[in-house]
């Protein structure tokens, strides 16, 4: 399948992603709205995978106190096992230039893709939003891992 991924630039954009979010973990997952629509909407930059112009995945990510946290991954259950959840996580990791720590909190039914990916789970299994996650942490040199905050 032929896709691409773009940062999310406008309004409308933003909306392509809320739907998809909506569709993916509020209709999906049962996830109340006032928990997947939080109060960092505004200080996160997204992007948008596009199959024939189509808007099929989104993600995101944020500047923490612990560093560079990737969340929101969302592909339309249509499309998924196509690459795309790669390619999103591939197109952020390439357009972060930051030397913080970049971490994200996978469900444990994603650890093994993420791990793929060059990340490394740290911590205990821990429970949000009613889905067992895992504390996961890039590991570029095969340092990070070790001087991430818990």
């Amino acid at each position: 399948m032929d896709f691409n991924v773009k940062i999310v630039k406008s309004d409308s954009e933003k909306e392509l992603v809320l739907n998809i979010r909506k569709d993916v973990f509020i209709r999906g997952l049962n996830i109340p709205e006032h928990l997947e629509i939080d109060e960092t909407e505004n200080t996160a930059t997204y992007v948008l995978a596009y199959t024939k112009n189509k808007p099929v995945g989104t993600a995101r990510w944020r500047k923490t106190k612990k560093g560079i946290k990737l969340e929101r991954f969302a592909v339309l259950d249509k499309y998924r096992s196509n690459g795309i959840g790669s390619k999103m996580t591939k197109f952020i990791l390439n357009n972060l230039k930051e030397t913080q720590p970049i971490y994200l909190y996978a469900q444990v039914s994603a650890i093994k893709f993420y791990k793929r990916l060059g990340f490394k789970s740290i911590g205990n299994i821990f429970e949000q939003v009613g889905i067992k996650h895992q504390k996961m942490i890039y590991d570029l040199d095969g340092k990070k891992a070790n001087v991430f905050p818990s």
